[in-house]
């Protein structure tokens, strides 16, 4: 079933402008939030609010589900916890358990929420527990006696805990689904599902996504009860301030030292370089660390606590490069990301767009470098059609390779292949008739009478069964 857009949506926007306009929605200080938040606001040096905290806090102080389209690193996290704490400090709770789930698809993602919620949340009495895989039962299961007013999890986990019934959403008030899409995509449907079963039936549900028109919002549809739909900064054209570039490749040395000069070129201090699989990222990485860069690497095999340690010295400015698969590409929180670099081209356009994100953010500028060989053309041209952009074609001084693009190009920008002659379909031969083996058996053989056996006939018989018998069956035979 494919998803359609609830037929609310106008209405819901024009409260959403009214809203706005009413609470003239300039700054932060401007919002109808308890004091102690501001309190939390003014010590962060935060005054402005982005463009998604302007458009959806409304909504959501309103009481309504939402569903907002917004890239990463747009203040989306702020957008959502400043109303459901608000709505916490204002109204007592309906009963003594959690009152705030938000679910996540990484667990570097729920990390990283739960920094922010301490910051926003740190002269109010609301306290957040996390689950997520990686960390032991025993104290995620000490953590969820305790009842934290907001719990943030990633979903396998949270599941596993439903199922043990270590954990109730009976008195749960709000129900936060962050980078939705990427969820359905890790194939979280199924759990969200059940997650949201298993919650207060009246609550608030807020959506937050990349885009609102993946492919499989439908299967998780009926979690909403006539959501507003706020689109902002749509993420497909959302990356105005980075500069993407792509420059001609041949093999993985090349590659190799190509980020190198690249890194070097732009005296880069943050570089991001993403990879298709596992161990393509720790061969990039290993290759990487053995010259002079200071490497890390990160994917979904490094045990949880090494995955900390490397994300916090990459944020510190220890290391200065950091190579990672697309399980990095979404909601990591880095600032002052200098360069990118697809080391190969991402799967989709959408992986794209997450992947260079991660510089140029809080409307810095940026710059993305995409690695292009002979077999990545095609998607490479793809990606820049669904973005509408051409990637500015760069070339690294010493480092001209052997492949130059295709000789000739489609409209589409994808190479162009020689026609293949069209081959005549042979006509299929009639099949040959069944020959039934009872229409020529025993054909043209007579039936012998009855008791018309010979005694030479016995004696081949016999002789059949060996030598020694035939024998002894011709001296009783007279002759």
């Amino acid at each position: 079933m494919a998803w359609q857009q609830p037929e609310q949506d106008k209405i819901s926007s024009l409260v959403c402008s009214i809203l706005k306009k009413d609470l003239n929605l300039t700054s932060l200080l401007d919002l109808p939030l308890h004091k102690q938040l501001f309190k939390a606001l003014d010590t962060l040096g935060f005054s402005e609010a982005t463009e998604v905290q302007d458009s959806a806090i409304p909504a959501i102080l309103e009481g309504r589900d939402v569903m907002v389209s917004a890239k990463t690193g747009s203040g989306k996290t702020a957008a959502f916890l400043l109303p459901m704490l608000d709505h916490m400090l204002r109204m007592d709770a309906p009963g003594y358990g959690t009152r705030g789930l938000i679910l996540l698809p990484t667990r570097e993602l729920a990390l990283q929420t739960v920094k922010t919620f301490e910051k926003l949340a740190k002269f109010t009495p609301i306290k957040c527990g996390i689950v997520i895989g990686g960390e032991a039962y025993k104290h995620q299961i000490a953590l969820l006696r305790k009842n934290p007013e907001v719990i943030i999890a990633t979903p396998g986990r949270l599941v596993e805990h439903l199922d043990k019934r270590s954990i109730d959403f009976n008195d749960l008030e709000f129900l936060v689904l962050d980078e939705a899409d990427r969820m359905l995509d890790m194939g979280f449907t199924e759990d969200m599902n059940t997650i949201a079963a298993s919650c207060r039936q009246q609550r608030q549900n807020l959506l937050f996504s990349a885009t609102l028109k993946h492919r499989n919002f439908g299967r998780i549809q009926d979690i909403l009860d006539d959501p507003a739909s706020i689109e902002v900064d749509s993420f497909k054209q959302g990356h105005s301030q980075i500069t993407q570039q792509m420059v001609l490749a041949d093999g993985d040395d090349h590659k190799r030292k190509l980020i190198k000069a690249l890194v070097e070129e732009e005296k880069a201090e943050k570089v991001f370089v993403f990879c298709k699989t596992r161990a393509q990222c720790s061969a990039v990485g290993q290759h990487l660390a053995a010259t002079a860069l200071k490497v890390g690497y990160l994917h979904g095999e490094i045990p949880q606590s090494d995955r900390k340690q490397v994300l916090n010295r990459f944020r510190d400015g220890k290391l200065q490069v950091l190579v990672a698969t697309d399980v990095a590409a979404r909601g990591l929180d880095v600032s002052d990301v200098d360069l990118v670099i697809n080391y190969t081209v991402a799967h989709s356009g959408d992986d794209h767009v997450h992947r260079v994100g991660r510089t140029g953010r809080a409307g810095k500028q940026g710059k993305a470098v995409t690695l292009v060989n002979r077999i990545d053309w095609n998607k490479n041209s793809s990606i820049e059609r669904y973005l509408k952009i051409r990637f500015e074609l760069r070339s690294v001084k010493g480092l001209k390779a052997d492949y130059t693009g295709p000789g000739k190009l489609k409209k589409s920008g994808k190479a162009a292949g020689t026609k293949k002659k069209s081959r005549k379909q042979p006509v299929p031969k009639s099949p040959a008739p069944k020959k039934r083996a009872r229409n020529k058996k025993n054909i043209g053989k007579g039936r012998k009478a009855k008791g018309s056996e010979t005694h030479s006939d016995e004696a081949s018989a016999y002789a059949a069964k060996g030598s020694h018998l035939y024998s002894k069956y011709r001296k009783k035979t007279p002759e």
